[in-house]
């Protein structure tokens, strides 16, 4: 009896135990947000970049020889026609002498076979190949006078020395650049732009640059060309100018910040953090926070451009009022019930506290 009283009740301890549903505990997952921000009717974006100097030639003797003289230094300023080098002119001194002879003695030769020309005692063909060779003389004159000229190299414009590739003694022959000489009239700056922002262009409406020497102060820039067609990195280059009395620290070589302003096009636009999108099946989505049901639930999003301080803008999809969670976006789930990371105070760096 008592035996089937106890298997009774193993059955029924048994039973009770299968019907029991064991409840799964709910994940509530700490979030960081950070509300919508509204966008503005004139954006910017920030590229890095890099001054150029406005002119730069590589000078070179137009004749051979060894360098005679050298006038001017690495680093040194010099105006338009100074003499920077010469070479050697004894060569072509003498070239010029024995030209100018047989120049002389060609023209005296048809000054006398034009008497007789027009005394009729020659043929016209004499007269005809006298003043042809007088004028192939005066041809070899003027290009031993050029050669000689040559011997002299001057400055084609103001600016600096940069580099002298010979010394004094050395032989260099024609076309050899001796000299570097660059112009600092106007300082120019190369950007690359992505596509996105060139298509843009014509709503570009100014453009600032910023270097560590000249601190928070924006020194405008003016737009000078741009190419038509993009490298190999589907990039444009913006070339820009930059007044050099501006900030006299700055200098070719150095890098600059370099900010575009253009024109909003979008009716209204937002910007949120650029942490705060994620991608599933090829679209764009946030989770959007409400505060009432302490819930997330997933939005599409269309993005644009990176605004510059570490936020993106957003043309469809927000309406500015939400709050979008900016950590954690890839281990939530739609209607997840999550729980706000409380602010770091002064006293606990990085919220470990």
């Amino acid at each position: 009896m008592k035996f089937r009283l106890v298997l009774f009740l193993l059955v029924a301890a048994f039973a009770g135990c299968t019907n029991t549903k064991i409840e799964k505990k709910e994940i509530i997952r700490k979030v960081k947000v950070a509300a919508v921000e509204t966008g503005e009717p004139i954006l910017k974006s920030e590229f890095s970049g890099i001054i150029r100097e406005d002119r730069e030639n590589n000078l070179a003797f137009r004749v051979a020889g060894p360098v005679k003289a050298i006038y001017a230094k690495e680093g040194s300023f010099v105006k338009k026609g100074d003499l920077i080098a010469e070479i050697d002119p004894r060569d072509y001194q003498v070239q010029v002498d024995v030209a100018r002879a047989q120049y002389e003695q060609v023209k005296s030769e048809t000054g006398r076979v034009s008497e007789m020309y027009n005394r009729k005692s020659i043929a016209g063909i004499d007269y005809d190949k006298a003043v042809s060779g007088e004028k192939m003389v005066a041809a070899q004159l003027q290009h031993a006078e050029n050669q000689l000229r040559d011997t002299k190299l001057f400055a084609p414009f103001s600016g600096y020395v940069q580099h002298i590739n010979f010394e004094k003694g050395e032989m260099i022959n024609a076309g050899m650049t001796f000299a570097t000489l660059i112009s600092l009239n106007t300082y120019k700056i190369e950007v690359d732009i992505p596509a996105l922002l060139f298509v843009r262009r014509n709503d570009f409406t100014a453009f600032t640059c910023q270097n560590n020497e000249s601190g928070d102060e924006e020194l405008p820039l003016i737009l000078t060309s741009f190419t038509m067609k993009a490298d190999n990195n589907q990039l444009y280059k913006l070339y820009l100018n930059l007044d050099p009395q501006l900030n006299k620290k700055l200098a070719p070589g150095m890098n600059v910040k370099v900010v575009i302003y253009y024109k909003n096009q979008a009716e209204q636009s937002f910007s949120i953090p650029v942490e705060a999108l994620f991608y599933k099946d090829g679209n764009t989505y946030v989770w959007i926070f409400n505060p009432e049901s302490s819930v997330v639930n997933k939005r599409r999003v269309e993005p644009e451009a990176l605004t510059g301080n570490g936020n993106i803008r957003i043309t469809t999809g927000l309406t500015g009022n939400e709050k979008v969670v900016v950590a954690g976006v890839n281990v939530l789930k739609e209607n997840q019930k999550v729980v706000l990371l409380e602010t770091a105070g002064k006293t606990n760096i990085g919220g470990l506290l």
